[in-house]
């Protein structure tokens, strides 16, 4: 099966009606290297055959007030995901991540970060700033879902059609789309996340411990029952 998506030689069109946020964005990808939007097949490979090492717990801390969360937001096991809303990967991998918050109630915590792959999907960093423009009103999670749920229909009228969907106030929501601050924040996201050693989507920290790829539910669950055992002490071997 395909694992690496190349999406050299196709360009789209949906996003370029936000002006301002292609002028001000412009610098902002200039200088970002290239990644990778496929999950690593040799790591993969020894994630399937070996059991996952045991790591340090690793205390829950406060989450800064401009990170969305879902799930309990003192839970002793964080999942950050770094992640590309035009990546599909990504997108199979919120399903699996929505699995274990309701098997896991008050102990995982999901928490979502930035990392738009420009080189592969040039519109991505406009349509992370819809969600984050949501998220100004207290819904970005639910434009997450939908935006993830929709990929290939991002163009202007179904941007604006999820919003309205939402009700969101929609004036306000369009200023939002140009506010330098959020294109800040995603360009403060991209740059820890490379900082961190972030080459792919996603990419998860599950208390602090790399997982790299869309990984099946059950190397997932094994991955989050780890922590919860060396957080409460008694790491399984």
């Amino acid at each position: 099966m395909k694992k690496k998506e190349s999406l050299k030689g196709k360009r789209s069109n949906p996003l370029l009606w936000i002006v301002l946020l292609a002028g001000a964005a412009a610098g902002l990808y200039l200088f970002y290297p290239l990644r990778s939007e496929a999950p690593v097949q040799a790591e993969r490979r020894e994630a399937e055959s070996a059991p996952p090492a045991p790591f340090k717990p690793v205390p829950a801390k406060p989450v800064p007030a401009q990170f969305p969360v879902r799930g309990a937001p003192s839970a002793p096991v964080t999942i950050e995901e770094f992640s590309d809303f035009q990546c599909p990967f990504c997108a199979r991998s919120v399903s699996t991540v929505k699995r274990i918050l309701e098997e896991y109630p008050g102990e995982v915590r999901w928490i979502f970060r930035h990392f738009p792959v420009f080189e592969s999907h040039p519109d991505a960093p406009a349509i992370h700033m819809v969600a984050m423009a949501a998220g100004e009103q207290g819904r970005f999670w639910e434009m997450h879902d939908l935006l993830f749920e929709n990929r290939d229909r991002v163009a202007r009228d179904d941007i604006f059609g999820y919003a309205r969907r939402l009700n969101l106030d929609m004036a306000r929501f369009e200023a939002s789309l140009g506010d330098r601050s959020l294109i800040t924040r995603m360009e403060a996201d991209y740059n820890e996340a490379i900082e961190r050693g972030v080459r792919a989507t996603p990419t998860f920290f599950i208390n602090g411990r790399k997982v790299e790829g869309a990984i099946p539910y059950s190397l997932f669950k094994r991955e989050v029952e780890t922590a919860l055992a060396a957080v409460k002490g008694a790491v399984k071997p």
